[in-house]
């Protein structure tokens, strides 16, 4: 009877330990669940005052309510492309050979800092720069 029950009890060990083992797992994971969903509510906190603010200054906005630029609008796009003519001195000649030479995989990234609304434009394969990478703030998006 003796080895009866201490067979029983080496069984309940390890079920037990197993046990432990499940609930310390279930807990962690519902702490990480509740510090995601913590997270993007005061994500959404924040881009409502953002917008909030933008708008109570009577500008036009030129972002998006999603804190995205409007990339597909044909008036922001031709704005876009005007700035960037402008900046250019005030000329760009792009030729077929231009178009040519770009390698098929390559894009630009949009950054944008909140802090003063300006836009960074890079090729992929630059990256992105140390300033927005290592941003302390939170205030850029990409």
């Amino acid at each position: 009877m003796s080895s009866l029950i201490t067979m029983v009890s080496y069984m309940f060990i390890p079920a037990s330990i197993i046990t432990l083992i499940a609930s310390v797992l279930v807990w962690q994971a519902w702490r990480f669940r509740t510090k995601q969903k913590n997270i993007t509510r005061e994500l959404a906190e924040e881009a409502d005052k953002l917008i909030d603010k933008m708008q109570s200054t009577g500008d036009e906005l030129l972002f998006d309510p999603a804190g995205l630029l409007s990339l597909g609008d044909p008036k922001y796009l031709a704005t876009l492309c005007t700035v960037l003519v402008q900046k250019a001195g005030g000329t760009v000649r792009l030729t077929e050979q231009d178009f040519l030479d770009l390698p098929e995989a390559e894009y630009i990234s949009v950054y944008v800092d909140t802090t003063d609304a300006s836009i960074l434009l890079c090729l992929s394969s630059i990256g992105m720069p140390p300033s927005f990478a290592h941003s302390e703030d939170e205030t850029t998006y990409n």
